[in-house]
């Protein structure tokens, strides 16, 4: 890995960045999900790499107070959607079923152009679908009122690819976001420390 970030830094106006996660197929196929989860990182081998990772850990620190909210932004927001899809961009896939990301696969949340119009699915279902909201008190109390939302991959696109459902608690990103939380406590906790021992 610092191979190939090293390479792309090099041969890039743009930025580098890496997912360590590996997501669930679109498709739902139980055996090749079952190879997925197989050879996923532990939460603590993915510390591991954005610590050792030259951009990466040093933009975690930065933004450490913004990424641990200790007072919580998210109670009562029972609103699924908190993140970017269908806002500026969608995608369409190569049969041309339209979505709001790539990983938004939901039925309800796509739109085949074969069978209407792009206008249709960008005035019609995009605002549909943002504004989906929750029900289910497990997702509202784990994640919605969750400190560390902001350090979890969780969406609901990948939620449903994860559990079939859209606002679901996925156990895998919690103990992610958990690993990146007590590496960055631990971090900033021993910077105070020096700080105060410095004379």
């Amino acid at each position: 890995l610092p191979e190939m970030a090293r390479f792309c830094r090099q041969h890039t106006r743009d930025f580098f960045r890496f997912d360590p996660l590996l997501h669930l197929r679109n498709d739902g196929n139980p055996k090749r999900n079952e190879e997925i989860i197989a050879q996923r990182l532990s939460p603590e081998e993915i510390v591991a790499l954005e610590r050792a990772d030259p951009e990466r850990w040093p933009a975690l620190q930065k933004n450490c107070d913004k990424l641990i909210v200790s007072e919580v932004c998210h109670t009562g927001c029972d609103h699924l959607f908190q993140c970017g899809a269908g806002l500026k961009s969608f995608m369409v896939s190569s049969i041309g079923v339209f979505r709001l990301c790539d990983s938004l696969c939901h039925p309800e949340c796509v739109y085949d152009l074969r069978q209407g119009r792009l206008r249709e699915a960008w005035e019609g279902l995009v605002p549909l679908v943002r504004e989906r909201r929750s029900r289910n008190m497990e997702f509202l109390e784990k994640c919605r009122s969750c400190s560390l939302m902001n350090l979890c991959m969780w969406c609901p696109g990948n939620a449903h690819l994860e559990t079939g459902r859209l606002d679901a608690w996925v156990e895998y990103f919690c103990r992610v976001a958990k690993a990146r939380a007590q590496a960055l406590t631990v971090l900033k906790r021993n910077r105070r420390v020096k700080n105060n021992l410095t004379f």
